[in-house]
């Protein structure tokens, strides 16, 4: 019963990283035209190097400051930034779920590790998480592609459409 407790909790665990990462990445192709505004607008502006990465906090507060300036530019009305901020929010919620979801996953694959006897083998757990994280990004940008969201359009046949009369 402990080894089916494990594996069930690690398989919920990697469904909490890659489905969160699956609606976070729908919400970034809610705002494509937004974005694509945003990227015209950021060209213009000098990036920050990636060495104040050394200094976390200043390479955020840096990042934060530069992004600020863009979204003042980029947008034209207080309701357009009002739009913009609540994207960029909810997509960072969904970012940081999937990334709680991922922690967890590391520890619950340590856990099936633990229960099959292999706690000690860390190249283990290593290629473990790396393989389910690939596997959760492979199905979280599988899941908004152009391929899938095509195919599925097509398996609406003509003469489907429910009509409200």
């Amino acid at each position: 019963m402990t080894y089916f407790v494990t594996i069930v909790s690690l398989l919920g665990d990697w469904l909490l990283f890659t489905f969160p990462l699956y609606q976070g990445l729908m919400e970034l192709n809610d705002y494509q035209e937004l974005l694509v505004g945003f990227d015209e607008i950021s060209g213009k502006w000098k990036m920050i190097s990636p060495w104040w990465w050394l200094v976390p906090v200043v390479k955020i507060q840096k990042e934060r400051t530069r992004g600020y300036r863009i979204l003042r530019e980029a947008t034209k009305s207080k309701s357009e930034r009002h739009r913009a901020l609540s994207f960029i929010d909810k997509a960072t919620a969904w970012y940081f779920v999937a990334l709680a979801g991922w922690l967890k996953m590391i520890a619950s694959s340590y856990e099936v590790l633990e229960a099959f006897g292999c706690g000690e083998a860390v190249w283990l757990l290593i290629v473990m998480v790396v393989l389910m994280t690939v596997g959760g990004l492979f199905n979280a940008y599988y899941r908004i592609g152009k391929k899938r969201v095509s195919r599925k359009e097509e398996e609406f046949k003509p003469g489907d459409e429910v009509t409200n009369d």
